[in-house]
Protein backbone atom coordinates (compact mmCIF):
# COMPACT_ATOMS: atom_id res chain seq x y z
CA UNK A 1 0.00 0.00 0.00
CA UNK A 2 2.86 2.39 0.88
CA UNK A 3 4.44 1.70 -2.51
CA UNK A 4 1.10 2.43 -4.21
CA UNK A 5 0.77 5.87 -2.58
CA UNK A 6 4.40 6.67 -3.37
CA UNK A 7 3.74 5.95 -7.03
CA UNK A 8 0.64 8.18 -6.98
CA UNK A 9 2.72 10.99 -5.43
CA UNK A 10 5.43 10.69 -8.07
CA UNK A 11 2.87 10.76 -10.88
CA UNK A 12 1.23 13.82 -9.32
CA UNK A 13 4.54 15.67 -8.98
CA UNK A 14 5.49 14.83 -12.57
CA UNK A 15 2.11 16.06 -13.81
CA UNK A 16 2.52 19.35 -11.93
CA UNK A 17 6.00 19.78 -13.39
CA UNK A 18 4.73 19.21 -16.91
CA UNK A 19 1.89 21.68 -16.31
CA UNK A 20 4.35 24.34 -15.14
CA UNK A 21 6.54 23.81 -18.20
CA UNK A 22 3.56 24.10 -20.56
CA UNK A 23 2.28 27.20 -18.75
CA UNK A 24 5.66 28.95 -18.47
CA UNK A 25 7.26 27.94 -21.78
CA UNK A 26 4.46 27.87 -24.34
CA UNK A 27 1.95 30.50 -25.38
CA UNK A 28 -1.67 29.51 -24.85
CA UNK A 29 -3.18 32.20 -27.04
CA UNK A 30 -4.45 34.21 -24.10
CA UNK A 31 -3.04 37.71 -23.88
CA UNK A 32 -1.86 38.79 -20.44
CA UNK A 33 -1.33 42.31 -19.27
CA UNK A 34 2.34 43.22 -18.96
CA UNK A 35 3.21 44.77 -15.63
CA UNK A 36 5.53 47.74 -15.69
CA UNK A 37 7.20 49.44 -12.79
CA UNK A 38 6.07 53.05 -12.78
CA UNK A 39 8.95 55.46 -13.28
CA UNK A 40 9.70 57.97 -10.57
CA UNK A 41 12.57 60.39 -10.06
CA UNK A 42 14.73 59.34 -7.11
CA UNK A 43 15.14 61.94 -4.39
CA UNK A 44 18.59 63.12 -3.21
CA UNK A 45 17.83 61.57 0.18
CA UNK A 46 17.16 58.15 -1.38
CA UNK A 47 20.34 58.38 -3.44
CA UNK A 48 22.58 59.26 -0.49
CA UNK A 49 20.99 56.52 1.62
CA UNK A 50 21.72 53.95 -1.13
CA UNK A 51 25.46 54.63 -0.99
CA UNK A 52 27.14 51.59 0.64
CA UNK A 53 28.91 51.90 4.01
CA UNK A 54 32.34 50.96 2.60
CA UNK A 55 32.26 54.05 0.34
CA UNK A 56 32.90 57.47 1.93
CA UNK A 57 32.84 60.77 0.05
CA UNK A 58 33.83 64.42 0.44
CA UNK A 59 33.51 67.52 -1.77
CA UNK A 60 36.38 69.06 -3.74
CA UNK A 61 35.34 72.27 -5.54
CA UNK A 62 38.35 72.01 -7.88
CA UNK A 63 36.81 69.02 -9.66
CA UNK A 64 34.62 69.29 -12.72
CA UNK A 65 30.88 69.00 -12.33
CA UNK A 66 28.91 66.23 -14.03
CA UNK A 67 27.48 68.76 -16.51
CA UNK A 68 30.97 70.03 -17.40
CA UNK A 69 32.20 66.46 -17.91
CA UNK A 70 29.19 65.67 -20.09
CA UNK A 71 29.60 68.81 -22.21
CA UNK A 72 33.36 68.19 -22.64
CA UNK A 73 32.73 64.64 -23.81
CA UNK A 74 29.99 65.68 -26.20
CA UNK A 75 32.21 68.41 -27.70
CA UNK A 76 35.18 66.06 -28.09
CA UNK A 77 32.95 63.51 -29.84
CA UNK A 78 31.70 66.08 -32.34
CA UNK A 79 35.19 67.49 -33.04
CA UNK A 80 36.87 64.18 -33.89
CA UNK A 81 37.54 63.19 -37.46
CA UNK A 82 38.86 59.77 -38.51
CA UNK A 83 42.49 60.64 -37.75
CA UNK A 84 41.55 62.02 -34.33
CA UNK A 85 39.65 58.84 -33.50
CA UNK A 86 42.61 56.73 -34.58
CA UNK A 87 44.99 58.78 -32.42
CA UNK A 88 42.67 58.59 -29.43
CA UNK A 89 42.38 54.81 -29.81
CA UNK A 90 46.17 54.42 -30.02
CA UNK A 91 46.65 56.53 -26.88
CA UNK A 92 44.02 54.49 -25.03
CA UNK A 93 45.58 51.17 -26.05
CA UNK A 94 49.07 52.35 -25.09
CA UNK A 95 47.97 53.67 -21.69
CA UNK A 96 45.92 50.63 -20.71
CA UNK A 97 47.98 47.95 -22.48
CA UNK A 98 48.74 45.96 -19.31
CA UNK A 99 45.08 45.86 -18.31
CA UNK A 100 43.94 44.90 -21.81
CA UNK A 101 46.53 42.11 -21.85
CA UNK A 102 45.05 40.62 -18.68
CA UNK A 103 41.34 41.45 -18.97
CA UNK A 104 40.87 41.91 -22.70
CA UNK A 105 37.84 43.93 -23.77
CA UNK A 106 35.71 43.04 -20.75
CA UNK A 107 35.98 46.59 -19.37
CA UNK A 108 36.16 50.19 -20.47
CA UNK A 109 39.29 51.27 -18.61
CA UNK A 110 39.17 54.50 -16.58
CA UNK A 111 42.49 54.52 -14.69
CA UNK A 112 45.74 52.59 -14.20
CA UNK A 113 48.53 52.57 -11.63
CA UNK A 114 51.73 50.48 -11.55
CA UNK A 115 53.52 49.87 -8.26
CA UNK A 116 56.09 47.24 -7.14
CA UNK A 117 55.40 44.98 -10.13
CA UNK A 118 51.67 45.17 -9.41
CA UNK A 119 49.12 46.78 -11.71
CA UNK A 120 45.90 48.38 -10.49
CA UNK A 121 43.04 49.69 -12.56
CA UNK A 122 39.47 50.93 -12.61
CA UNK A 123 37.17 49.45 -15.22
CA UNK A 124 33.53 49.84 -16.18
CA UNK A 125 31.14 47.34 -17.71
CA UNK A 126 27.41 46.58 -17.81
CA UNK A 127 27.31 46.13 -14.02
CA UNK A 128 29.13 49.32 -13.06
CA UNK A 129 32.64 50.04 -11.77
CA UNK A 130 35.34 47.52 -10.83
CA UNK A 131 38.71 47.52 -9.09
CA UNK A 132 41.22 45.63 -11.26
CA UNK A 133 44.34 44.08 -9.79
CA UNK A 134 47.21 42.10 -11.32
CA UNK A 135 49.55 40.53 -8.75
CA UNK A 136 52.14 37.86 -9.55
CA UNK A 137 50.72 37.85 -13.10
CA UNK A 138 47.31 36.78 -11.76
CA UNK A 139 44.44 39.12 -12.74
CA UNK A 140 41.45 39.63 -10.47
CA UNK A 141 38.51 42.01 -10.84
CA UNK A 142 36.42 43.14 -7.89
CA UNK A 143 33.04 44.81 -8.28
CA UNK A 144 33.14 48.04 -6.25
CA UNK A 145 29.59 47.67 -4.98
CA UNK A 146 28.71 51.31 -5.56
CA UNK A 147 25.11 52.40 -5.63
CA UNK A 148 23.48 52.60 -9.04
CA UNK A 149 23.54 56.39 -8.76
CA UNK A 150 27.33 56.79 -8.95
CA UNK A 151 29.27 58.22 -11.89
CA UNK A 152 33.08 58.38 -12.22
CA UNK A 153 34.64 61.31 -14.06
CA UNK A 154 36.94 60.84 -17.05
CA UNK A 155 39.79 62.52 -15.15
CA UNK A 156 40.91 60.49 -12.12
CA UNK A 157 43.73 60.82 -9.54
CA UNK A 158 47.07 59.54 -10.84
CA UNK A 159 47.85 57.47 -7.73
CA UNK A 160 44.47 56.16 -6.67
CA UNK A 161 45.45 53.06 -4.64
CA UNK A 162 47.18 53.36 -1.27
CA UNK A 163 47.09 50.52 1.26
CA UNK A 164 43.51 49.37 1.56
CA UNK A 165 42.01 52.59 0.11
CA UNK A 166 40.96 53.50 -3.42
CA UNK A 167 40.29 57.11 -4.43
CA UNK A 168 38.04 58.16 -7.31
CA UNK A 169 36.50 61.40 -8.56
CA UNK A 170 32.85 61.57 -9.50
CA UNK A 171 29.33 62.43 -8.46
CA UNK A 172 25.90 61.09 -7.59
CA UNK A 173 23.45 61.19 -10.48
CA UNK A 174 19.85 60.27 -11.20
CA UNK A 175 17.67 59.69 -14.22
CA UNK A 176 15.74 62.90 -14.76
CA UNK A 177 13.17 61.50 -17.20
CA UNK A 178 11.82 58.09 -18.17
CA UNK A 179 13.80 55.81 -20.49
CA UNK A 180 14.32 56.92 -24.06
CA UNK A 181 15.82 55.18 -27.08
CA UNK A 182 18.15 54.94 -28.82
CA UNK A 183 20.33 57.09 -26.57
CA UNK A 184 18.93 56.15 -23.16
CA UNK A 185 17.43 58.42 -20.51
CA UNK A 186 18.74 61.88 -19.64
CA UNK A 187 20.63 62.07 -16.34
CA UNK A 188 21.53 64.86 -13.95
CA UNK A 189 23.78 65.30 -10.92
CA UNK A 190 22.32 65.49 -7.42
CA UNK A 191 25.67 65.83 -5.62
CA UNK A 192 28.71 67.05 -7.53
CA UNK A 193 32.52 67.30 -7.33
CA UNK A 194 32.98 64.31 -5.03
CA UNK A 195 36.09 62.44 -3.90
CA UNK A 196 35.17 58.82 -3.17
CA UNK A 197 37.24 56.84 -0.65
CA UNK A 198 36.56 53.13 -0.98
CA UNK A 199 37.60 50.45 1.51
CA UNK A 200 39.35 47.73 -0.53
CA UNK A 201 39.15 45.18 2.31
CA UNK A 202 35.37 45.15 1.85
CA UNK A 203 35.74 45.12 -1.93
CA UNK A 204 38.17 42.18 -2.00
CA UNK A 205 36.06 39.99 0.31
CA UNK A 206 35.38 36.65 -1.40
CA UNK A 207 33.81 34.32 1.15
CA UNK A 208 33.65 31.24 -1.09
CA UNK A 209 37.04 31.84 -2.81
CA UNK A 210 35.58 31.48 -6.29
CA UNK A 211 37.17 34.72 -7.63
CA UNK A 212 33.85 36.58 -7.70
CA UNK A 213 33.82 39.00 -4.78
CA UNK A 214 30.84 38.98 -2.42
CA UNK A 215 29.60 42.37 -3.64
CA UNK A 216 29.29 41.08 -7.21
CA UNK A 217 27.65 37.79 -6.23
CA UNK A 218 25.07 39.64 -4.16
CA UNK A 219 24.39 41.97 -7.10
CA UNK A 220 23.67 39.19 -9.61
CA UNK A 221 22.06 36.88 -7.01
CA UNK A 222 24.72 34.16 -6.90
CA UNK A 223 25.45 32.55 -3.53
CA UNK A 224 28.47 34.33 -1.97
CA UNK A 225 28.96 31.37 0.39
CA UNK A 226 29.10 28.71 -2.33
CA UNK A 227 31.62 28.53 -5.16
CA UNK A 228 29.06 26.52 -7.15
CA UNK A 229 25.62 28.11 -6.78
CA UNK A 230 23.75 25.59 -8.95
CA UNK A 231 25.66 22.51 -7.67
CA UNK A 232 26.60 21.32 -11.15
CA UNK A 233 30.28 20.74 -10.35
CA UNK A 234 31.43 23.87 -12.22
CA UNK A 235 32.70 26.94 -10.38
CA UNK A 236 30.53 30.05 -10.68
CA UNK A 237 33.58 31.86 -12.06
CA UNK A 238 33.77 29.68 -15.20
CA UNK A 239 30.18 28.39 -15.42
CA UNK A 240 28.38 29.38 -18.63
CA UNK A 241 25.08 29.36 -16.72
CA UNK A 242 25.89 29.67 -13.00
CA UNK A 243 22.32 30.08 -11.69
CA UNK A 244 20.90 26.83 -13.08
CA UNK A 245 22.27 23.39 -13.84
CA UNK A 246 22.21 23.07 -17.63
CA UNK A 247 20.31 20.24 -19.29
CA UNK A 248 20.28 19.01 -22.89
CA UNK A 249 16.86 18.60 -24.45
CA UNK A 250 14.96 19.63 -27.57
CA UNK A 251 13.77 22.97 -26.21
CA UNK A 252 16.79 23.86 -24.06
CA UNK A 253 18.77 23.48 -27.30
CA UNK A 254 16.31 25.83 -29.03
CA UNK A 255 16.75 28.57 -26.45
CA UNK A 256 20.51 28.04 -26.38
CA UNK A 257 20.68 28.56 -30.15
CA UNK A 258 18.53 31.70 -29.97
CA UNK A 259 20.82 33.21 -27.34
CA UNK A 260 23.92 32.19 -29.33
CA UNK A 261 22.54 33.61 -32.58
CA UNK A 262 23.67 37.19 -31.90
CA UNK A 263 27.14 36.07 -30.77
CA UNK A 264 28.06 33.54 -33.47
CA UNK A 265 30.88 35.77 -34.76
CA UNK A 266 32.36 36.18 -31.27
CA UNK A 267 33.33 34.06 -28.28
CA UNK A 268 32.48 35.73 -24.99
CA UNK A 269 32.30 32.42 -23.12
CA UNK A 270 35.72 33.01 -21.50
CA UNK A 271 34.82 36.54 -20.34
CA UNK A 272 34.46 35.87 -16.64
CA UNK A 273 33.04 39.25 -15.69
CA UNK A 274 30.38 39.84 -18.34
CA UNK A 275 27.06 38.11 -18.98
CA UNK A 276 23.99 38.48 -21.08
CA UNK A 277 20.85 38.16 -18.98
CA UNK A 278 17.17 37.35 -19.31
CA UNK A 279 14.03 36.97 -17.21
CA UNK A 280 11.93 33.86 -17.74
CA UNK A 281 9.98 31.32 -15.72
CA UNK A 282 10.47 28.74 -18.47
CA UNK A 283 12.34 25.68 -17.23
CA UNK A 284 13.84 25.09 -20.68
CA UNK A 285 15.17 28.63 -20.89
CA UNK A 286 16.62 28.59 -17.37
CA UNK A 287 18.62 25.42 -18.07
CA UNK A 288 20.27 26.46 -21.33
CA UNK A 289 23.93 26.04 -22.21
CA UNK A 290 24.94 28.46 -24.99
CA UNK A 291 28.33 28.21 -26.66
CA UNK A 292 29.46 31.78 -27.25
CA UNK A 293 28.32 33.79 -24.22
CA UNK A 294 27.74 33.43 -20.47
CA UNK A 295 24.16 33.86 -19.27
CA UNK A 296 22.13 34.71 -16.21
CA UNK A 297 18.47 33.68 -16.40
CA UNK A 298 16.21 34.92 -13.61
CA UNK A 299 12.62 34.11 -12.66
CA UNK A 300 10.24 36.92 -13.59
CA UNK A 301 9.74 37.83 -9.92
CA UNK A 302 13.36 39.01 -9.76
CA UNK A 303 12.90 41.60 -12.51
CA UNK A 304 12.59 44.50 -10.08
CA UNK A 305 14.66 43.03 -7.24
CA UNK A 306 18.02 43.27 -8.97
CA UNK A 307 19.95 46.34 -7.86
CA UNK A 308 21.26 46.98 -11.36
CA UNK A 309 23.35 49.91 -12.49
CA UNK A 310 20.70 51.53 -14.64
CA UNK A 311 23.15 53.84 -16.38
CA UNK A 312 24.17 51.02 -18.69
CA UNK A 313 21.22 48.65 -18.45
CA UNK A 314 22.29 45.24 -17.18
CA UNK A 315 19.99 43.11 -19.32
CA UNK A 316 18.25 44.92 -22.19
CA UNK A 317 17.34 41.78 -24.18
CA UNK A 318 13.98 39.97 -24.17
CA UNK A 319 13.16 36.46 -25.41
CA UNK A 320 9.58 35.24 -25.07
CA UNK A 321 7.63 32.01 -24.88
CA UNK A 322 7.34 29.37 -27.60
CA UNK A 323 4.37 29.57 -29.95
CA UNK A 324 3.48 26.37 -31.80
CA UNK A 325 2.33 26.49 -35.41
CA UNK A 326 -0.96 24.75 -36.20
CA UNK A 327 0.77 21.95 -38.08
CA UNK A 328 3.21 21.41 -35.20
CA UNK A 329 6.25 21.69 -37.47
CA UNK A 330 7.19 25.32 -36.87
CA UNK A 331 7.74 27.26 -33.66
CA UNK A 332 7.90 31.02 -33.13
CA UNK A 333 9.51 33.02 -30.33
CA UNK A 334 9.36 36.81 -29.99
CA UNK A 335 12.50 38.77 -29.17
CA UNK A 336 13.24 42.42 -28.44
CA UNK A 337 15.71 44.98 -27.14
CA UNK A 338 16.22 48.72 -27.02
CA UNK A 339 17.21 48.58 -30.69
CA UNK A 340 14.06 46.83 -31.93
CA UNK A 341 12.49 43.41 -32.09
CA UNK A 342 10.84 40.66 -34.09
CA UNK A 343 10.49 36.90 -33.94
CA UNK A 344 12.52 33.74 -34.47
CA UNK A 345 11.06 31.03 -36.67
CA UNK A 346 12.36 27.59 -35.71
CA UNK A 347 11.99 24.26 -37.50
CA UNK A 348 13.14 20.96 -35.98
CA UNK A 349 14.67 18.74 -38.67
CA UNK A 350 16.65 15.52 -38.25
CA UNK A 351 17.29 16.19 -34.57
CA UNK A 352 18.51 19.77 -35.14
CA UNK A 353 17.00 23.24 -35.07
CA UNK A 354 17.06 25.49 -38.12
CA UNK A 355 16.46 29.11 -37.15
CA UNK A 356 15.39 32.17 -39.12
CA UNK A 357 15.37 35.53 -37.35
CA UNK A 358 12.85 38.08 -38.65
CA UNK A 359 13.06 41.74 -37.63
CA UNK A 360 9.67 43.47 -37.49
CA UNK A 361 10.65 46.84 -36.04
CA UNK A 362 13.75 48.84 -35.20
CA UNK A 363 14.45 51.99 -33.20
Amino acid sequence: MKSFYSSILLISLFSCKQYDIEKNCFEDGKEKDTKYKEFKIDTPEEILKANPSHVKFSINKDLKTYEEEFNDERKSMSDYDENSWKKRTEEYNAKFGDLRKNFGEQFLYKNIQKENNNTYGIGENQFGYWFLEVKNNIPNAYYLGLSNFTHFNNNQPENFVSGNKLLAYGNFIRISEDWGYPFGPPKEAVKDQLVFEINLDAVRKDSDKDRFNDLFEKLILLNPNSADTDNDGISDFTDINPLYKSEKSKFTDLYSQIVDHDYHNYDFSKNNYSFTGYFSDCDYFQKIKPTHVKVLVYPEKERFNLKSDYKLGMFPEYVGKIKKDKDGKKFFINYGSGAGGGFVEAVYENGKWVLSKQSTHSI
